[in-house]
């Protein structure tokens, strides 16, 4: 399963996201994640890749779309480590 898959697979358990109408692109508060849901949700997605998401990267991610290529871009560091 490819890193987007896995993301939006765990954000439709997390927030009760409708799985057929989830848009990658689409702004998280949008479908409903609001800031304190998110940062519990990304101690999530760290532990699940095993990667960390510093608090500016963290700034920056407003997608699941976003989110992906943080985590893809820090596990291919990870591998190269």
């Amino acid at each position: 399963m490819d890193t987007l898959a896995r993301i939006k697979e765990m954000a439709v358990k997390e927030f009760s996201i409708d799985p057929n109408s989830l848009d990658p692109n689409a702004p998280l508060d949008t479908l409903g994640v609001d800031s304190l849901s998110f940062i519990e949700f990304m101690f999530k997605i760290e532990e699940e890749f095993g990667v960390n998401v510093s608090d500016e990267d963290l700034k920056s991610i407003k997608t699941l779309a976003d989110l992906e290529r943080h985590v893809a871009a820090a596990v291919a560091a990870a591998g190269k480590a």
